[in-house]
């Protein structure tokens, strides 16, 4: 039994530490704020699970929501000029990778009172390095899961795998609920309950997802996606839910007017259902060294951080918590080699294509994709398959860059449904 420490309790930090009470290890969980305080906080993110992670988290018994939050069953995309006219559509089941999408609010606050009746020691404090040494100091391993905060100075940018600069959108996000956004098949252009995509050329993206929050029950995230100093980025002067959600309509009405009947009735779930803000999506470095020479291990946001057009950041999360376990079970030297190998195997099998993936879908597609997805458009077993690698983006390789690929892909695809 060892004695292991993890900084932030958010979608890896958690799902680490239940992985290891399992493996029979001493716990001690950090975070800055409590369960009620988390409940009661404004939403930060809009997490779409795939069925890989909602396996992981029926495995460790953390499924509390399998009966309350609605399905997404697929995608539907359009595909839009700047000016917000459709001019490819691609609709797609996601079959056995189908998923949901909890509030963190919820899941968090209901995981963290969890933990402890587990026999995890949580403690409700906001740390900084000298803590962080003293905590290290006590423990066999320490964890910082945390993408905010003084600590995360400890973790060097990686330039060779960070593709950006500065915030490539402006994010803005919200919880709503309305009678034309809810149930089975609320999109008339798609047989089933979509997450629902539009991408704008040059403007931006917005996405729709069917979502469950403990304030509301079933309701829809909606998230918008602005290119800085584009005719969508129009959101950072809301002081606001209700001026966010007004904004809301008229980028919906001016950017996908068919979509617009959706927000007639459309409200917020609770007054602190909505966020806005931007970020650089960074890459990081695994290894953390403490004035004192000790080591640490960043996972998660904090050595991981990709834009959320691609839905994948609570799903890395948990790839990353389940590799690292697994490294864990394999090595009883839990050093800074250690550290460096295990991420660097993870981003080698999973990372790198999560991080590409995401970088692909922030620019107008290029030939390959456009090869898959105008076939996508036409026959539904290349959109299934094309919605399906979501859950693992390492799928797309090599076809979503290599046109000749591409193209087999689609052949083989089409032959096998015909």
């Amino acid at each position: 039994m060892k004695k292991i420490a993890i900084i932030g309790a958010g979608q890896c930090g958690l799902h680490l530490a239940f992985g290891l009470l399992d493996r029979g290890h001493r716990v001690t969980l950090f975070s800055d704020r409590t369960a009620e305080q988390l409940l009661n906080s404004r939403i930060q993110s809009a997490a779409f699970l795939f069925n890989q992670t909602l396996e992981w988290e029926r495995h460790l018994g953390l499924n509390f929501w399998e009966e309350d939050a609605p399905v997404g069953e697929g995608m539907l995309m359009d595909f839009r000029d700047p000016h917000g006219k459709s001019m490819l559509t691609v609709a797609g089941q996601l079959l056995d990778k189908r998923g949901n999408a909890v509030d963190q609010r919820s899941k968090f606050a209901r995981w963290m009172q969890e933990f402890g009746k587990r026999g995890g020691a949580l403690m409700i404090r906001t740390l900084t390095v000298d803590d962080l040494e003293e905590i290290a100091a006590g423990h066999d391993l320490v964890f910082v899961a945390s993408g905010k905060g003084p600590v995360n100075a400890l973790f060097e940018r990686d330039a060779a795998r960070s593709r950006h600069e500065t915030p490539p959108r402006h994010l803005a996000a919200l919880l709503l609920r309305g009678s034309r956004l809810m149930g089975d098949r609320p999109w008339p252009k798609a047989d089933f309950r979509p997450l629902r995509f539009n991408f704008v050329a040059g403007v931006g993206e917005f996405f729709s997802m069917p979502f469950y929050t403990h304030t509301a029950g079933e309701c829809r995230s909606f998230l918008f996606e602005a290119r800085p100093g584009g005719p969508m980025d129009r959101f950072g002067d809301a002081a606001d839910g209700a001026t966010l959600l007004e904004v809301a309509r008229q980028v919906v009405q001016e950017f996908a007017p068919e979509d617009a009947c959706h927000f007639d009735d459309a409200r917020l779930t609770d007054p602190n259902a909505w966020s806005r803000g931007a970020f650089t999506p960074t890459i990081r470095k695994p290894v953390g060294r403490l004035p004192s020479g000790r080591v640490v291990m960043g996972v998660g946001d904090a050595v991981c951080l990709n834009d959320p057009i691609a839905v994948q950041g609570a799903n890395n999360a948990s790839r990353m918590a389940e590799h690292l376990l697994r490294c864990m079970d394999e090595s009883e030297s839990w050093d800074a080699a250690w550290m460096a190998h295990s991420f660097d195997s993870f981003w080698d099998v999973s990372a790198s294509y999560t991080t590409a993936f995401t970088s692909l879908l922030l620019e107008p597609p290029g030939e390959a994709a456009m090869t898959v997805l105008g076939a996508a458009s036409q026959h539904r077993a290349v959109a299934d398959d094309f919605m399906r690698c979501f859950e693992a983006p390492r799928g797309y390789w090599p076809w979503i860059e290599d046109v000749e690929a591409a193209r087999q892909f689609v052949a083989q695809r089409v032959q096998h449904a015909a």
